[in-house]
């Protein structure tokens, strides 16, 4: 009766297929090979159906045989996970973690950080938002989120501990036909400030706005836009001019779409150009054992 199927009999039977004989499975789960034998002709027997061609030396899959191969597979896959699961339920891991990011945030950066996450924790959700820094904090504070990646622009003030990250790589630029990329380098200051700038609104709260004057907001004439995707669009139809992360434009500058404008202050390489993050979370709210691997992972990835 296919009621009768065990996950004893799947095990055997994927161990079998791995191993290449019913004598190197029963190696590896120490068994007899005679229990290895019973168990997949159990399996044949209540599945009605034979898995194994026997005629060989070797047993061979036969076709029923290959075809239900995935399918057990992906039991066992989901039986462990349930495992998995389960142990670290036991242990106080969460469901789920709640991360505010940056829009500036390196996409590569994060996605790194969150493959690892994702390999040492699979049943705990990420769900994240992009934020500007004093929204995120306020969500922090407010239990709306549980970590935040931010730049380390302005001192924190509140219940927030942090740890430094990577840092980014900020660069100005502009189109070909912009009147700033006609000009000869090293550009003079008095042109940035006299030229429109684009600046990214959403992602600055007021103390951030005042303090990034060190980071890139240089112009008296501003065009505020709510996301970088905007702002790209701008900047490659000639509009403005805006300083953006350098992983945010390497193919438009490669492909000569953007060009980098070069001043005083704004050359590429220059520390004074590089903005750091950092990994938040609220000290009156504890994070759990996922939370806590998550903020330390955030803070290996320190920039050099």
């Amino acid at each position: 009766m296919m009621d009768a199927l065990s996950l004893d009999q799947f095990e055997v039977f994927a161990a079998v297929v791995e191993e290449g004989s019913f004598a190197a499975a029963a190696r590896r789960l120490n068994r007899a090979q005679s229990a290895i034998t019973y168990a997949i002709q159990k399996l044949e027997d209540q599945s009605g159906i034979a898995l194994f061609d026997r005629s060989t030396y070797r047993p061979v899959l036969t076709e029923a045989g290959k075809n239900l191969l995935p399918r057990i597979r992906r039991i066992l896959t989901d039986v462990e996970g349930y495992r998995l699961h389960a142990r670290q339920m036991a242990m106080g891991v969460e469901d789920e973690l709640r991360l505010a990011v940056h829009p500036h945030a390196p996409a590569d950066f994060l996605s790194d950080v969150l493959r690892d996450f994702r390999a040492t924790f699979p049943s705990v959700r990420i769900a994240a938002s992009l934020h500007p820094r004093n929204a995120a904090l306020a969500s922090l504070e407010q239990g709306k989120s549980d970590l935040a990646l931010l730049f380390a622009l302005v001192s924190l003030n509140g219940p927030f501990t942090h740890l430094p990250c990577t840092a980014v790589e900020l660069v100005a630029v502009a189109s070909p036909e912009h009147p700033l990329a006609q000009q000869p380098p090293p550009l003079r200051p008095e042109l940035l400030r006299d030229s429109m700038q684009i600046v990214v609104h959403d992602a600055l709260g007021p103390e951030e706005e005042r303090a990034i004057c060190g980071y890139g907001l240089d112009s008296t004439e501003t065009w505020r836009v709510m996301n970088f995707e905007i702002m790209h669009g701008l900047l490659l139809s000639g509009v403005g001019w805006g300083v953006v992360p350098l992983t945010g434009v390497n193919d438009d500058v490669a492909a000569g779409r953007l060009v980098m404008l070069e001043s005083g202050r704004w050359k590429p390489g220059n520390e004074t150009l590089t903005a750091p993050l950092i990994i938040v979370h609220a000290t009156n709210r504890p994070l759990g054992p996922a939370g806590r691997w998550l903020f330390q992972k955030f803070a290996e990835h320190t920039a050099a």
